[in-house]
């Protein structure tokens, strides 16, 4: 995802994940939260690939609690989303 504000515009790119648009797909988050973090999901790989990407703009991994109480570390905004899509690509 990007956006970039131009000349008084701003326009937000995301790229399509292949069989997200077919219904609610709660069930392929791997890493964030869907429901402003009632449930955090979790997986070490994209937490890693997150860590390094957040060490480029000298962000801070930090412990967030979700709606259980239940800490969860997390890299960045609770709201960053780790997302399978249909044909096993992680976005």
């Amino acid at each position: 995802m990007a956006i970039v504000d131009y000349r008084g515009h701003r326009v937000v790119a995301q790229s399509i994940i292949p069989g997200i648009l077919q219904g609610d797909k709660s069930d392929s988050l791997l890493y964030g939260s869907v429901d402003n973090g009632k449930k955090i999901s979790w997986n070490e790989t994209l937490h890693s690939k997150v860590v390094e990407a957040t060490k480029q703009l000298h962000l801070k991994e930090h412990v967030v609690l979700d709606g259980s109480g239940n800490p969860v570390k997390l890299a960045a905004t609770v709201e960053c989303k780790g997302i399978v899509g249909s044909d096993d690509r992680k976005r």
